[in-house]
């Protein structure tokens, strides 16, 4: 029986993590290959499950412009969980990215518009407000825990989101809208997932509102136009409201409607799914002097009722269609 006789003094050539990435050895034409692999991971994001930040906004306050509100995120004020994704990169490969999803003041970059009276501004202590930041976080980090806490993420708070009025409402009442206002998102490897907004721990306003000393008092404080049920070949429709302001003292004051306008100006009326269905031109209408439009300046003595109307038009959607905005009345 013939032995193939494998000769120690061959060629060895070694990978770049040390492991052999193959040997030759002479002798008897024998051949043997060793190879070693590295496992591949890929970069991966944190994703919300039921993970959230409801921002609630209430209490008092006495001044008449600028800074009305804080509101902390942070371990105590968030909920819910997270989907860690693959949970296999080491916790110095984590990235953290803070976001508003609002869009900037015209007149102040620092600060994201939520109507035409006001405003929000975000400072993250881990300095990731608007920039992706590299910082150690161990939560969803190669630990392989598949689904988190979202209030043990501590590395992204405390996040602070501070709000502001340009100008004193005459009721006096500050109303904040419930809307999405971003999140805080996480990955892992790589900085991914902002242009798909694949939060973390989503911002969402919850409405409120601030009281200030009271001027003027408005009723009602929410008011609805409802078009009723229309027939499928309507072209226009036209409904209206009233709205009173009672006032302490006589006062002068700029009445607008502020919504998020289509090219001509008029507020979209959205279905279920989110498509628009029709138009609504909004005008509020002072009794004495006949001024109308989306925008009127007008003196109340003791008290004055307004009228608030909404004519449709561009119908084409069914079923039903809704849409919001903001009476806002601020002294002049």
């Amino acid at each position: 029986m013939n032995i193939s006789e494998i000769k120690s003094a061959g060629n060895i050539q070694m990978s770049e993590t040390g492991s052999i990435k193959y040997l030759k050895a002479w002798g008897g034409g024998l051949l043997i290959g060793l190879m070693g692999m590295v496992p591949a991971f890929a970069d991966y994001n944190v994703v919300a499950v039921s993970a959230i930040s409801r921002v609630t906004i209430s209490g008092k306050t006495e001044v008449s412009t600028g800074l009305v509100s804080k509101y902390v995120i942070d371990s105590s004020t968030v909920s819910g969980t997270v989907s860690c994704g693959a949970a296999n990169l080491p916790s110095a490969q984590a990235w953290h990215y803070t976001l508003i999803d609002l869009p900037k003041e015209p007149e102040n970059a620092e600060r994201h518009r939520i109507n035409e009276n006001l405003s929000i501004s975000a400072t993250a202590d881990n300095n990731s407000h608007g920039k992706w930041v590299n910082k150690n976080a161990q939560y969803c980090a190669s630990d392989g825990i598949l689904n988190e806490n979202a209030s043990g993420f501590t590395a992204a708070f405390p996040i602070t989101l501070s709000f502001y009025i340009k100008r004193r409402p005459i009721d006096n009442l500050i109303t904040f809208p419930s809307m999405p206002l971003g999140g805080y998102i996480r990955s892992f490897g790589n900085p991914r997932g902002l242009n798909e907004r694949i939060y973390t721990i989503p911002f969402y306003l919850q409405g409120g509102t601030i009281q200030l000393p009271n001027t003027c008092q408005v009723n009602p404080t929410a008011l609805t136009l409802d078009h009723g049920t229309l027939s499928a070949d309507s072209v226009s429709h036209r409904t209206s409201a009233p709205i009173t302001y009672t006032c302490d003292s006589p006062v002068r004051a700029t009445f607008s409607l502020s919504y998020e306008a289509d090219g001509n100006g008029a507020l979209p009326l959205k279905d279920t799914a989110g498509k628009t269905g029709a138009v609504s031109k909004l005008t509020i209408t002072d009794p004495d002097t006949g001024a109308s439009g989306r925008s009127i300046e007008a003196a109340i003595g003791t008290s004055k009722t307004f009228t608030v109307s909404s004519e449709l038009s561009k119908i084409t959607g069914s079923g039903q269609l809704s849409g919001s905005a903001w009476l806002i009345a601020i002294q002049d």
